[in-house]
């Protein structure tokens, strides 16, 4: 077990999380939200959603998954999903795992191998639990976005906005009601701003009914 001691230095740089900001607006305030923001707002996501869904999930894995997964961006920072999708996963993957092992160093061995091993799992995303922690993460962005001015919005968010990861909710009933309610409000919004002629071609077919 890790001791008081150790439990107060792992927290006083975790605590930095709070400073890191995100590509992501806050509401009315018009000032970037933090990953330990956005952290909350999962957390809060997971709980309203647990008594949806059909699939069976272990809901303290989830959770605990949901408040360790970013923490590594306390030393990489915060990159947006259209600019990630443009790097190497796999190098971005290792810069990742390296940095949350550097912050877990003050913890016992034990507690060290479980944070990392929910971590791997988030990432590797194969199980139930982890497929839902996933999908939690992109609703939550999506859904910052659409809760802000679209002004806020940059090219990278109308490429990926409207259907972004959809694969990732149809392993639940819910899930997938979930972000069709979710793309539904950010195609609404997009329309609202005359601002159509931003997105994909693919997507504007999607929202018009197409194949």
């Amino acid at each position: 077990m890790s001791s008081p001691a150790q439990l107060l230095e792992f927290l006083r740089e975790a605590e930095k999380l709070k400073r890191v900001m995100r590509h992501c607006w806050h509401g009315e305030e018009r000032r970037r939200e933090s990953v330990a923001e956005h952290t909350w707002m999962m957390m809060l996501l997971a709980v309203l959603s647990f008594d949806q869904l059909t699939v069976e999930v272990d809901r303290l894995k989830v959770l605990k998954m949901i408040l360790i997964h970013d923490l590594v961006e306390i030393y990489n920072g915060d990159i947006p999903a259209f600019t990630k999708d443009q790097m190497n996963h796999d190098e971005i993957h290792e810069a990742e795992r390296a940095a949350f092992i550097r912050l877990l160093a003050p913890l016992d061995a034990a507690t060290r191998d479980d944070l990392l091993g929910l971590w791997d799992e988030f990432e590797a995303n194969a199980t139930t639990e982890a497929n839902l922690a996933n999908a939690l993460d992109k609703a939550e962005a999506l859904s910052q976005h659409n809760f802000v001015d679209i002004d806020t919005w940059t090219q990278g968010d109308y490429d990926i906005q409207p259907y972004y990861r959809d694969v990732f909710f149809n392993f639940d009933p819910f899930m997938r009601q979930l972000k069709d309610a979710i793309d539904l409000e950010s195609m609404r919004k997009i329309e609202a701003a005359n601002a159509l002629d931003r997105i994909k071609p693919e997507f504007l077919t999607r929202w018009r009914g197409g194949t």
